[in-house]
């Protein structure tokens, strides 16, 4: 996906592996104005004057407090398969991602020397916690396991903190009243429920100038589960 866009604006995209995540580095903390900086410094670090968001679930909040925060720094935002709007009963994450964590924590890698050992260790446990309706999704969480600095295999990212802080990530921070008026996509998935269409008037208070969009047959990971109707919306956008 990175390369085609690449390839569409003639311009380098950056693929971030954030904090507590990938081959980025573990750290207690972890809300979304911490997440935030660290992209924030990286666009510095790398010298560029402003840039294109394009941000997924966890990835998308970040990229909303990066907005409403630096707004100097984004040129246009583009949000995939989650809202700034919390409902009063907390929202599916507050109930879903605990439930994550324990399966995740759950799953025992002691003897699996290979990548693809580690993969069905983990895959065995995800189907059987039945947390997952389509198996997208669950490859998704399967890409957080890899090799780690003792050459064994396991969770890539920090499963302890991110437990402790589940809080911080399942909710939206109070951004007192500011907004970011560029030009602003946010895309659903039609077969999710992470933006619900009356999400909109919310968004709009923080977001002037966003669109909703729904991407037919796909689930909240849009962009691996239809992979040319999300490039192809997010392509429109950005022409």
């Amino acid at each position: 996906m990175c390369g085609k866009i690449t390839a569409l604006t003639n311009k380098p995209v950056v693929a971030v592996d954030a904090r507590n995540h990938g081959d980025s580095p573990h750290t207690d903390d972890h809300d979304y104005f911490s997440l935030a900086a660290d992209v924030s410094q990286l666009i510095s670090d790398l010298s560029i004057e402003k840039s294109t968001i394009i941000g997924h679930s966890m990835g998308g909040r970040t990229a909303m407090v990066l907005a409403l925060s630096e707004p100097s720094k984004v040129a246009r935002l583009v949000v995939v398969d989650i809202s700034p709007i919390i409902p009063t009963e907390g929202g599916r994450l507050l109930d879903f991602f605990p439930k994550l964590i324990k399966v995740m924590t759950s799953v025992d890698f002691t003897g699996m020397d290979t990548h693809p050992k580690a993969i069905a260790a983990a895959k065995t446990k995800l189907l059987e916690s039945q947390l997952f309706t389509d198996e997208a999704s669950m490859y998704f969480i399967l890409m957080n396991i890899g090799k780690l600095p003792d050459n064994s295999f396991g969770w890539k990212c920090n499963i302890q903190s991110l437990n402790k802080n589940f809080v911080n990530v399942a909710s939206f921070p109070n951004m007192n009243g500011k907004t970011y008026d560029g030009p602003t996509l946010f895309i659903g998935g039609k077969l999710s429920d992470f933006i619900p269409p009356g999400d909109i008037t919310g968004i709009k208070k923080l977001f002037p100038k966003a669109n909703l969009v729904y991407i037919e047959g796909a689930g909240h990971n849009v962009h691996a589960e239809e992979p040319t109707a999300f490039f192809n919306t997010v392509a429109q956008f950005l022409s």
